[in-house]
């Protein structure tokens, strides 16, 4: 048999399959159904990754423009969804709660570091996981370690920390509330004020107390700080709001 001859017969071959599969599609309710799902499916997931290449469209519109604050939510790992978009997530870090030469800013470290390769053996700073060293912070909270996420603002270019309210000024969208987090008091170790979301959560496995930088409540002390409206030894409070 000549190659052309078979080509013919692969042909026709084929063409038969197409026609007897659409007939029995035609006759078959059940997979014309099953067809229309799948095609829905489809139609629905281009519809989500349309909407999330529009925001991230958006978003960068909107940094190019400088449009944009950028804060970290302390103690949580995702961002809020109504007012905000996760840039990434990942673990709080600091300096050693008792070190003298401990940097006082915490850190939020992201889950997928690219290595320096390079190392020092001696003389240089530390960077430790951040654990949560109270049972203040939520029921058995204390050593658990913190994580974090970096999100960016949807609602406004301004971003405002403001300790001792749970709740933003009238014209101030709030992104989250908390308490403030720093080292304690008899530490050497110093530590800028962080908000912690006032319901954190922990890492996976990270019960066991191995210190670190730590997150402890701050509380207010009267005398040169008025009491009222303060009052003393009372938890202070914060919340995160964007313009």
């Amino acid at each position: 048999m000549s190659l052309k001859l078979l080509f013919f017969c692969a042909f026709i071959q084929v063409a038969w399959l197409e026609i007897v599969d659409k007939r029995i599609l035609l006759n078959d309710p059940g997979q014309i159904e099953q067809r229309l799902r799948h095609l829905e499916l489809e139609v629905q997931t281009l519809k989500t990754e349309n909407e999330n290449l529009k925001g991230r469209l958006d978003l960068r519109e909107t940094f190019q423009k400088g449009g944009v604050a950028v804060y970290t939510r302390w103690g949580r790992n995702d961002c809020p969804s109504n007012v905000s978009e996760e840039v990434y997530s990942g673990y709080a870090a600091g300096g050693w709660w008792n070190d003298k030469g401990s940097p006082t800013n915490y850190l939020c470290l992201p889950p997928d570091p690219i290595s320096s390769g390079k190392s020092v053996s001696s003389g240089c700073n530390h960077l430790f996981g951040v654990e949560y060293e109270s049972g203040f912070w939520g029921q058995h909270s204390h050593n658990e370690d913190a994580p974090c996420a970096v999100c960016s603002s949807t609602s406004g270019s301004k971003i405002l920390m403001i300790p001792g309210r749970d709740r933003c000024y009238p014209g101030w969208t709030e992104q989250y509330n908390g308490y403030l987090g720093t080292n304690r008091l008899d530490y050497t170790g110093a530590t800028e004020y962080v908000c912690v979301d006032h319901h954190p959560q922990y890492l996976n496995g990270g019960e066991r107390g191995t210190d670190g930088a730590l997150f402890h409540p701050v509380t207010y002390q009267c005398g040169a700080l008025q009491c009222p409206p303060y009052t003393s030894n009372e938890v202070v409070n914060c919340v995160v709001c964007t313009k």
